[in-house]
């Protein structure tokens, strides 16, 4: 490696691109990011569609601005070293034999396919007891099923199914069929035998549309000269598999013992638990990602998050309103800050609708029951994640807190007093960062744990404040008491945390 070694995090999101460059110290050292030109988009009722030219046009923009950041910055094109790439869970696109998409994007959060998905979970049922989930309609494979019955010239046409960043990866390597295990879980892939299940066998002409599988962090190919070219990057560069986005936002968190939780905050709410063994849901609402090293990741996600922000408060100085926000903690004001119909974890119930008992037309006090509302879903998620997965937080293990939510000093304390654990922040809390320590594991820094223990640091720890802990508590059981009320809820006979209906 050249003396100042960079490996590069490559993060494709919902609405954009963004690149990272960071040294083995982790140090980020030049960062570029573009958006999506959405003007294509589908994104009506269950349908959630979106063009993949606009992601490689969104990764080649963030690629050339972190090099022209470099640039500025003095910094040779051969100090890169390795470069993955991450995007979201579950999205699927058909791509012919030479990469090249042949239809839109299926999103993560498309749920057309219930019907492919509950018929999944039949053929299914002996795989589904053996990996401990089950099929949902936003699942990569019940989308590709979907095409087979309901599109079927669209799904001919396709030499390959793959994910939102293994089609970056095609497109930067040449190869189109590679993929990671982690963005292969939803495809139905055998985490637990590292293989593609022979159940699988039966939907015949899925199968043979499948990609290969390798390892989060094992090298995968290299820029060829075309992707060189557009990027401004080296060509013969090291492209490594990365891994879903909120695997990526695990890594980059700084949790590595077995029991710690890591929450991201962003547009949705994403809960994960470092796990020795895989969960067991037959709710089928968590799922278990693996890791290098033989750890597992059991985790879910929330429809909310921090999106009511951006739909209620789009003009306001958030930093002076949370401030002021203070005043009003905690707050018998009880909000459930949904944006759309529907919430998944950690209950699953189709009605679930907003709400913000008693009512107030105050801005502030509404925020501040919005902020607190939240951070009663963390907890009341890490409670029903208990429930199934081995290590719980009964140990009192930390939460490790990433998305943009995160940056929130006084949000971050208000959930280390309403979970009643410390909540640490790292000092870049992006699935980028993540991806770039997997870079580093398959340039060679060591193994993924080894990197992101060199590579991680830790920017903020809030405690709990016990003065609140009482007051909290009682606010808390109120805010599951509503939700029982609502029919949200019924009580589990093994805990009594809220379980769906």
């Amino acid at each position: 490696m050249a003396p100042l070694a960079l490996f590069v995090g490559l993060d494709i999101g919902t609405g954009g691109a963004r690149a990272m460059a960071v040294s083995a110290t982790g140090d980020v050292v030049a960062t570029g990011q573009a958006t999506f030109e959405l003007e294509h988009q589908v994104h009506q009722g269950k349908w959630h569609e979106q063009s993949p030219h606009s992601w490689w046009q969104a990764a080649v923009g963030a690629l050339q601005r972190m090099g022209q950041h470099l640039t500025e910055l003095r910094v040779a094109p051969e100090t890169l070293c390795a470069i993955a790439v991450d995007g979201t869970s579950g999205t699927v696109v058909g791509v012919d034999v030479d990469g090249r998409e042949t239809g839109a994007g299926i999103m993560y959060n498309d749920g057309r396919a219930v019907k492919q998905a509950e018929r999944l979970n039949l053929l299914a049922s002996r795989f589904c007891n053996k990996v401990g989930y089950q099929f949902a309609p936003s699942f990569a494979l019940a989308k590709i099923l979907w095409l087979a019955e309901n599109a079927p010239q669209q799904f001919h046409t396709a030499r390959y199914f793959i994910h939102q960043a293994d089609f970056i990866t095609s497109r930067l390597t040449g190869v189109p069929a590679v993929s990671d295990y982690s963005n292969a879980l939803k495809t139905g892939y055998d985490l637990v035998d590292d293989r593609w299940p022979t159940w699988i066998n039966e939907l015949s002409d899925v199968r043979e549309k499948l990609p290969r599988v390798v390892a989060p962090g094992t090298r995968i190919g290299e820029i060829h000269g075309p992707a060189a070219a557009a990027c401004h990057l080296p060509e013969g560069l090291p492209v490594i598999a990365g891994a879903t986005d909120g695997t990526a936002g695990f890594l980059a968190s700084g949790a590595n013992q077995p029991g710690d939780d890591s929450t991201t905050l962003g547009t949705t709410l994403v809960f994960k638990r470092l796990s020795k063994t895989p969960a067991h849901d037959t709710q089928g609402q968590v799922y278990s990602h693996k890791l290098p090293g033989g750890l597992w990741l059991p985790g879910a996600a929330s429809n909310t998050g921090s999106q009511w922000i951006r739909t209620g408060y789009t003009d306001c100085d958030l930093e002076q309103l949370s401030a002021q926000a203070l005043q009003y903690l905690p707050s018998e004001i009880l909000c459930y800050p949904l944006t759309t119909q529907g919430e998944r974890f950690p209950f699953c119930c189709d009605r679930a609708a907003e709400f913000c008992e008693p009512a107030t037309n105050h801005s502030v006090q509404r925020f501040a029951a919005s902020l607190q509302g939240t951070a009663f879903i963390e907890r009341l998620a890490y409670e029903a994640l208990d429930q199934v997965a081995c290590e719980t937080t009964s140990k009192r293990c930390d939460i490790f807190a990433t998305g943009g939510g995160s940056q929130n000093d006084h949000w971050l304390q208000l959930r280390a007093d309403i979970t009643g654990r410390a909540v640490h922040r790292p000092a870049c809390p992006e699935s980028a960062f993540g991806s770039a320590i997997l870079a580093a594991a398959g340039a060679g820094v060591g193994d993924v744990w080894q990197a992101s223990r060199q590579m991680v640091h830790i920017e903020k720890t809030m405690v709990p404040d016990p003065s609140r802990k009482d007051q909290y508590d009682t606010y808390y059981e109120r805010f599951k008491s509503l939700l029982h009320a609502k029919g949200y809820l019924r009580n589990s006979p093994a805990s009594g945390v809220g379980t769906p209906l």
